[in-house]
């Protein structure tokens, strides 16, 4: 998701005109012309403001503690598992496994579909493959309310048994934009798994306060950012707290979690990684390689990029990704183009 502002050059030429006396009676010719141009760096662009993070977290914050999930007469937690466009459905998981939700991402609303998978297997897709039980849903309805929740009741019908039993789940926007991600701490390194999001900054914002010790975060599988506006944002944070980012011969990064890796302090790459980039989409259905460079859409990328990389190879390495590749696919980066842009600092 990716909202855009407008980018804004200040650029101003100073024009010096130098001339000297002399003490001898000839008029002196004047000294040539010395013209010079000073050029100011670009005005920093933010779809979100630094002074406004702390607000647009506690707003999420709060999101998130309106979801749930009633099943059988117990109140669960829900947590981002994926969500697939295409198909409207989104993935997200409760304690005793899977919930399948139809929501049309066009038109923005809840589609009358529900689905919950229970098991205690941690991947979806194996809990899919070997289901403890399957319950689908019957007459579910969908409302809104003033907080902008989606609220889907009704029942589920457990495809064994017959038996029936009352649901009520409660999403909002929170549910996407939160991300996937999961890090966990080992020692002095942090792994991160998952989609990037606002939850992402949540946790990375907790361990700098809380875990000290952490100097590295290992980036092992991250397929992208579901929130471009906060993950540059998480970079700072990462940046700032001086952490270095570090992929292995396993690791699978993408999109957003390249700006993550680009973010590091220091950047380690263990050869075999795939560090995978491509082009974001869209402006007025053009995706970002199709628009000029001075586009303004392009601002707040470009000033994440001055900011990790430099002012001359940010913006050579942002435009790299979007020629890489579009938005439908991924451009896996070469040993030489990582050694160019992201591994020599």
């Amino acid at each position: 998701m990716k909202i855009l502002v407008p980018l804004v050059w200040s650029v101003s030429a100073v024009f010096l005109l130098q001339a000297c006396g002399s003490n001898s009676k000839k008029t002196p010719a004047p000294e040539p012309t010395v013209i010079s141009e000073k050029i100011v760096e670009p005005i920093a662009v933010h779809t979100i403001q630094p002074g406004d993070i702390a607000k647009y977290v506690s707003d999420f914050n709060i999101q998130q503690k309106a979801m749930n999930f009633q099943f059988e007469g117990v109140s669960y937690d829900i947590s981002l598992v994926d969500f697939d466009m295409n198909e409207n459905v989104i993935y997200a998981k409760f304690d005793k496994g899977f919930i399948i939700i139809g929501f049309d991402f066009d038109k923005n609303k809840g589609i009358k579909t529900l689905r919950v998978i229970e098991s205690n297997l941690a991947d979806i897709g194996d809990a899919f493959a070997a289901p403890d039980r399957i319950l689908n849903g019957t007459s579910i309805t969908i409302e809104s309310d003033s907080d902008d929740n989606t609220i889907y009741s009704g029942s589920v019908m457990d495809t064994t048994t017959q038996g029936i039993f009352s649901v009520r789940l409660v999403i909002n926007e929170s549910l996407i934009s939160g991300g996937s991600s999961v890090i966990k701490v080992d020692g002095t390194n942090a792994t991160v798994n998952g989609d990037l999001g606002t939850s992402t900054y949540v946790q990375i914002q907790n361990l700098i306060n809380n875990n000290p010790e952490v100097t590295t975060l290992l980036l092992q599988k991250i397929s992208g950012s579901v929130n471009d506006a906060i993950n540059m944002h998480t970079g700072r944070l990462v940046r700032n707290a001086q952490i270095t980012t570090k992929v292995e011969a396993t690791s699978d990064i993408n999109s957003g979690g390249v700006d993550l890796y680009a973010a590091g302090f220091k950047r380690v790459y263990t050869d075999g990684a795939k560090v995978g980039v491509h082009s974001w989409c869209c402006v007025d259905g053009k995706a970002a390689n199709e628009l000029p460079r001075d586009h303004s859409a392009h601002g707040a990328q470009l000033t994440f990029v001055r900011e990790m990389l430099g002012a001359e190879l940010g913006p050579e390495f942002y435009f790299f990704t979007l020629e890489a590749s579009p938005f439908s696919s991924v451009h896996v980066m070469t040993k030489a183009e990582l050694e160019k842009y992201l591994i020599s600092l």
